[in-house]
């Protein structure tokens, strides 16, 4: 073994010393079998569905009276006799109601010695959770209908991250320098601060336009207040900035007024949802300049609207230094018609187009001034909401992204905050004149703000085995949770019985970022080992983009025992509970013989569903209901409104913005069935489910073959069952096979769930193995 350093050697004696049992390599050779595990506190996660053990001593005695007995209860779908033993070993399906009481007679009958749950048999190992994302669940009006800016550029996202890591966003005063607001606008209590009015001097700051309250809404509006929609930050204070009258036009003077106010009143940042043509004099431009400097210079993020000029160039103030330019996109982030053009452009975000505007908050007192192309008035009570299309829709967004942003972190500069939005943004097929450095993504750049966190999936390697096992292989995932990345240095502890096949040598250097993550894949060969306990480990050394730096063990140890742990269950019929896990491993069963959708090289095949399937995410079941689906070679389903899904060459991490637009991807890769002469099959086991199986559907370019069903369930919902699917294995220290994607993805990826994705590029999650069962109910795509 080469030598370590001193930073290894203390990082591995001190792994092993806080950690019990994990001694080092060969310490507890030869010394015999570990103690067994005790029994699982819930044991239904590890049988195999309405499949039952039949322990029998036949004989010519009692053979008649216990076979029919069981021909007529259930079916039998396998049998073994033990090397050495008489007796015989026969797995009986048993689905009926009265389950439990035929369990109990035939445990009385004759020649049954036991009769037990099939239990399921699986490697003793320490895997990664494979579990859906956690939804942000949002109970506003017009939220999951209407809010699609916010649900395109990942908000949900972003509040849920700052959820889960439990951050305290402090508060961040944002100046919406615009038409006033409307003070009594339920959505906006408790976000408002007395403001100034430049219009009539000395009078409060009512909006009688509408612009104003409508960018206050999409900056700040009360989100789970159960009322109208939500604001992209709730950590935000406006202060309403009045230069605009009800007309919707103001002057420059009130407008420098109002910036050089905006800074000397503690600003964190400003909106200005304005335009000013290109017409005005460059001495005049200049007097802007030198107000939007001075707020730079004091910290103040300044965000404009980049102007509605009709594919026209980028009007003032978004065309000046230290201002964030922000473009207008449409629902399926193409440029919006109206939406400026210029290298000024530096982000995009949702400004709506005239048949799908954006809805926020609108005031009582002009609810007449709703109306126009591309506007439409809605009414909850005495309070009022309005779509309107615009650039001005678009600021707000960013500015609530720039809200988020010094919540998390308010030592950030100017300059960082616009480093970092346009930094995580979603690279568009537009070109930057268009869309800037592409599509806000609110939750990427929190992502990017928080504390780098590096994380090991298993974060422990055990396997228990019996003597003369044949090799196998275990991943462990290093994972970042921020985008920048950080350095893993690590050495592997040489060993005679395992390797880490994906690292050239015992010394590696890696990297990891959020959605790149980097893999280790050990291969343990037990099988000329002698009975003991054997250990050993990776020792990493983490260094963050910021330079700090941890030390991190990963324990590998093997247990070599002379038998496998025979565990004692007592009988299920004698334990008289029914107790499961929240989703133990299921196989659906067809009642009647399923329907073969493909056997040979074709693509796809419709399939009419039994029921009016709904699928939308979150809000109403009614949003998106539909009676067919599109049935995939590639493990997928899609739905359209209209048409057949183009088929992309590959699978894609979510959200997709093109085709398919809305999927659900039950292990979405490159597969053939004709390669293994396998069947994609359709079946409805009951009224309120449908099952669409892959059955020993073969891999492209792999040497495997998957095993697995898609459940649509009538309410919604929707279940994966993996008999059969390939374990990961690195390839290299950035790369996993098989690169899969595995979700749900509705209304043209405005609501998704990802579960895992591996591409050539990306790393989310971990793909489920097999004996795995997940459920993704409909209001967790979001």
């Amino acid at each position: 073994m080469k030598p370590l350093n001193c930073l290894k050697i203390a990082l591995l004696l001190g792994a092993l010393w806080l950690s019990p049992g994990w001694l080092s390599p060969g310490a507890l050779r030869a010394q015999g079998a570990a103690e067994p595990p005790p029994t699982p506190a819930n044991a239904a996660a590890d049988r195999w569905p309405d499949e039952y053990l039949v322990v029998r001593q036949p004989s010519p005695e009692t053979e008649t009276e216990t076979e029919e007995f069981l021909a007529q209860t259930g079916t039998r779908i396998d049998q073994v006799a033990a090397c050495g033993s008489s007796r015989l070993l026969q797995v009986w399906r048993l689905q009926r109601p009265d389950t439990k009481a035929v369990l109990e007679t035939l445990a009385k009958l004759p020649g049954v010695v036991a009769v037990e749950p099939n239990w399921v048999v699986r490697a003793a190992q320490q895997l990664p959770p494979v579990q859906p994302e956690e939804p942000f669940a949002l109970e506003d009006t017009y939220y999951a209908t209407h809010q699609w800016p916010l649900q395109r550029s990942e908000f949900a996202r972003a509040w849920q991250l700052a959820a889960g890591q439990e951050v305290a966003l402090a508060p961040v005063r944002v100046a919406v320098i615009d038409s006033g607001v409307d003070f009594n606008h339920p959505d906006l209590s408790g976000r408002l601060l007395a403001g100034v009015n430049y219009v009539i001097s000395g009078t409060v700051p009512n909006d009688d336009f509408g612009h104003g309250t409508h960018v206050a809404g999409i900056l700040a509006a009360q989100a789970n207040n159960g009322l109208g929609v939500a604001g992209g930050a709730s950590n935000v204070v406006i202060d309403p900035l009045k230069m605009l009258g009800s007309s919707g036009s103001g002057s420059i003077p009130n407008l420098i007024r109002a910036l050089c106010d905006a800074t000397d009143r503690g600003a964190d940042v400003i909106n200005l949802s304005l335009e000013i043509p290109l017409v005005i004099d460059v001495a005049l431009a200049q007097e802007i300049q030198d107000a939007i400097d001075y707020a730079n210079a004091r910290g103040v993020v300044v965000v404009a609207a980049a102007g509605n000029s009709n594919g026209g160039p980028v009007y003032y103030p978004a065309r000046l230094n230290h201002v964030l330019a922000v473009a207008a996109l449409t629902i399926d982030s193409q440029r919006a018609s109206y939406s400026a053009v210029g290298t000024q452009i530096d982000l995009a975000a949702g400004g709506g187009s005239y048949t799908q505007g954006v809805l926020s908050t609108w005031p009582s007192a002009v609810p007449g001034k709703c109306v126009g192309s591309g506007r439409v008035l809605l009414q909850e009570g005495a309070h009022y909401y309005c779509t309107e299309p615009g650039t001005s829709m678009a600021a707000p967004l960013v500015s609530a992204a720039a809200a988020l942003l010094l919540g998390a972190r308010p030592d950030l500069s100017p300059a960082e905050v616009e480093a970092i939005l346009e930094g995580t943004a979603r690279t568009l097929a537009l070109p930057q004149t268009q869309a800037g450095a592409g599509l806000l993504n609110a939750a990427r750049a929190l992502r990017r703000a928080l504390a780098s966190t590096v994380s090991l999936a298993p974060e422990a390697l055990a396997v228990t085995l019996p003597p003369g096992a044949v090799p196998l292989t275990r991943t462990v995932r290093i994972a970042n949770s921020n985008p920048l990345s950080a350095t893993v240095a690590g050495e592997v502890l040489l060993s005679d019985w395992y390797t880490v096949p994906n690292v050239p040598d015992s010394d590696f250097v890696a990297t990891a970022a959020y959605g790149q993550p980097a893999y280790l894949t050990v291969a343990i060969s037990p099988t000329f080992l002698a009975i003991g306990n054997y250990m050993g480990g990776i020792g990493l050394a983490v260094t963050d983009a910021g330079g700090q730096s941890t030390n991190r063990w990963i324990p590998i140890r093997l247990d070599v025992v002379g038998t496998l742990d025979r565990r004692l269950y007592l009988p299920w019929v004698a334990r008289g509970d029914e107790a499961a896990t929240s989703l133990p491993f299921q196989w659906e069963i067809p009642a009647l013989s399923p329907t073969v959708l493909i056997t040979d090289s074709r693509q796809s095949v419709p399939v009419a569903l039994p029921f009016p399937f709904p699928f939308s995410g979150q809000g109403p079941p009614t949003a998106t209901v539909y009676s067919t689906a599109e049935v995939y070679a590639d493990g997928f389903l899609a739905f359209a409104e209209s048409g057949t899904p183009a088929l992309p060459g590959h699978n894609q991490c979510l959200p997709v913005l093109a085709e398919p637009a809305q999927a659900i991807f039950g292990w979405w890769m490159d597969l053939d069935p004709t390669l293994t002469g396998g069947q994609i099959l359709a079946f409805q086991p009951a009224s309120d489910r449908f099952v669409v199986e892959y059955r020993n559907v073969g891999v492209v370019g792999f040497p495997a073959a998957v095993t697995l069903q898609i459940v649509l369930h009538a309410n919604g919902d929707i279940g994966f069952n993996y008999q059969e699917v390939p374990a990961p294995v690195a390839q290299n220290l950035n790369q996993l096979t098989p690169q899969v994607t595995v979700g749900v993805q509705a209304r043209a990826g405005l609501f998704y769930n990802q579960v895992a994705c591996t591409t050539a590029q990306e790393g989310y999650g971990w793909p489920p193995g097999s004996a795995t069962s997940l459920l993704i109910q409909r209001k967790d795509a979001y």
